[in-house]
């Protein structure tokens, strides 16, 4: 058996950090106003847990949902994934909505060991639980800086319960060229599937975009042949309005879906945003 002390370690009171393969997964709790870093440890147990299912699930989750069954028996943390990016889009895997799910998962077990706030950070995949009159600030920066460019102040009445990244530049790939898409959403599985779409509709056709088969960059990848982004030069003004437009719009229609809360997307210097509740600050 391997110790926890190789993979788990309490930063502070109310940090908790696991680090182990392909993971690495910050744990926050607290009950009122006191941190509970006992409660945040056995929660994060519960994210190994989900890494071992998931990797016995690698086929099924690099599958297209549209192909998938609906009524298939899952396991939780995979059925999860599938019901986040089957109402998003029939063409995303499930894979797209994996970090959020794990968030989910672990910060639901939390909050069922007694914590009343629980925050579980996935790699930039965030849960957010707040009960009764709590409160949590949710920090946006660029995958290419540490400087925050936002915060969303999440409430017990806000509906938010996940916040989550994508871009072509980030840790997968997308088709579009939006450096970053941050969704909050009612849970950090539908975040992550609605991030991945809206950062995938931000592509434009342009001289200055390169793309390549995604198994071409990396031969494992779920999204086969289909065309990522690898480079993005400078655009112009124009050029990126028209790629932050078609990602406003599907944002927009996500919300209409219910599928989403706001969206802020940010393409080399340019922003736009949809928040219609006004949680970003």
């Amino acid at each position: 058996m391997i110790p926890e002390s190789d993979f788990m370690k309490i930063i502070k009171e109310d940090l908790v950090l696991v680090d182990w393969g392909p993971m690495t997964l910050t744990v926050s709790a607290w009950q009122g106003s006191h941190a509970r870093p006992v409660i945040a440890a056995k929660a994060a147990r519960e994210s190994l847990q989900c890494l071992n299912t998931l990797s016995q699930f690698q086929g099924y989750l690099k599958k297209r949902s549209r192909t998938l069954p609906l009524n298939r028996p899952l396991p939780e943390v995979v059925q999860r994934a599938f019901h986040a990016v089957r109402p998003v889009s029939g063409e995303l895997t499930p894979l797209a909505a994996v970090a959020g799910s794990v968030a989910d998962q672990v910060a639901a077990h939390a909050v069922s060991l007694g914590a009343d706030k629980v925050i579980v950070n996935n790699g930039g995949d965030i849960a957010v639980v707040v009960k009764k009159k709590q409160q949590a600030v949710v920090g946006l920066k660029s995958a290419d800086s540490e400087n925050i460019i936002g915060s969303l102040r999440v409430e017990s009445s806000s509906g938010v319960g996940g916040v989550a990244s994508s871009g072509w530049s980030g840790r997968s790939f997308s088709s579009g060229i939006a450096d970053m898409v941050t969704v909050w959403a009612e849970n950090a599985a539908a975040a992550d599937a609605a991030a991945t779409f809206i950062a995938g509709r931000t592509s434009i056709p342009h001289a200055a975009v390169n793309q390549k088969k995604a198994v071409e960059i990396d031969r494992l990848s779920d999204l086969g042949h289909t065309l990522v982004t690898d480079k993005v030069g400078r655009l112009t003004q124009d050029q990126k309005k028209e790629a932050l437009t078609n990602g406003i719009k599907a944002a927009e229609n996500l919300f209409k879906k219910k599928l989403l809360k706001g969206s802020y997307i940010l393409l080399q210097d340019t922003t736009a945003v949809f928040d219609p509740f006004h949680i970003l600050r």
